[in-house]
């Protein structure tokens, strides 16, 4: 399994790759700061999971959300 880090709201969170790739990264980015509605209920991500076209973003307390990435 690939992993790389990104840096969200000027934090590091790991991004493990499955099924995907680094040419992703832009996307996931993109995605991560247009999604008002699911970024704004997100407490302190500490993990992304990124399947292709769609993240599974988890956070410290344990949730987790979809999010597409285009």
């Amino acid at each position: 399994m690939h992993q790389t880090i990104v840096i969200f709201n000027e934090r590091p969170i790991p991004v493990q790759f499955l099924g995907s790739d680094e040419k992703q990264i832009p996307s996931l980015l993109s995605a991560l700061k247009h999604c008002k509605l699911t970024v704004s209920r997100m407490e302190l991500p500490s993990l992304i999971e990124l399947y292709g076209s769609e993240a599974i973003v988890h956070t410290e307390n344990g949730d987790s959300y979809w999010l597409p990435v285009f």
